[in-house]
């Protein structure tokens, strides 16, 4: 009863004193999709990179606390066997080691950080696939370094060649190659690998190489099974 009629006083005292009660705006909560991203956000972007070369940029994300890097094979492909990272603070340079390339054409690589006994933050790949209809989240530096930590969203959109890539709708662009899709959970479902349209805008058909085959990639690679060239096609 006292939080109504204090309500009404102070309704009634800006009245009186020429302040327009149109004025009184309420505040806007966020919406629960976009807690998610941010939450999303906020967890993954520690250990997501950009990757320098002598032929431009990609992206890529560190999966273990002691520095291994996933990116795509053709973001190093022709480039030196150590590679510049620049950490998700826009500052902090790191040398990393090519330590192999998928095979039979998959556009995987897998980078270690050439810096013992510091551990770095990470991202975990997803314990199950993506399904059709579910959020995707995308971070990299697409068109120019200055988009570093550039963060957009969609949906998975379909499932290709049996799960193994998705088709989703988050905008990425040249530089996003190599950085992590993510789920609700910022945990990687994908690696960002293309999309169509990019001479006239994205047109949200973008795919990436789906968990199974990155899970599957990293034990082959740790193992020393990975191929030492890129096995891509030009």
């Amino acid at each position: 009863m006292k939080t109504k009629i204090f309500a009404s006083l102070l309704l009634a005292t800006l009245t009186c004193s020429g302040f327009s009660t149109a004025y009184l705006i309420p505040a806007v909560a966020k919406t629960p999709a976009a807690t998610t991203a941010n939450r999303v956000y906020a967890k993954a972007n520690p250990a997501v990179v950009m990757i320098r070369g002598n032929k431009g940029w990609g992206s890529g994300f560190i999966i273990s606390p002691d520095g291994y890097v996933i990116t795509n094979a053709h973001v190093v492909k022709g480039q030196p066997a150590v590679v510049t990272l620049l950490m998700a603070d826009g500052k902090t340079e790191i040398p990393a080691d090519l330590v192999g390339f998928g095979k039979d054409g998959l556009d995987l690589a897998l980078l270690k950080i050439n810096r013992r006994g510091r551990k770095f933050p990470t991202v975990a790949p997803a314990k199950t696939a993506a399904r059709v209809g579910d959020n995707a989240y995308a971070i990299g530096t697409p068109l120019d370094e200055a988009f570093q930590n550039t963060f957009t969203t969609g949906i998975v959109s379909a499932l290709r060649d049996g799960g193994k890539y998705i088709q989703h709708s988050a905008p990425i662009n040249p530089g996003n190659s190599g950085g992590p899709l993510l789920n609700d959970s910022g945990e990687v479902i994908g690696v960002n690998t293309g999309g169509f349209g990019r001479a006239t805008g994205n047109v949200g058909l973008n795919y990436a190489i789906g968990v199974n085959l990155l899970r599957q990639f990293v034990i082959d690679a740790r193992q020393g099974k990975s191929s030492p060239v890129a096995t891509i096609r030009d």
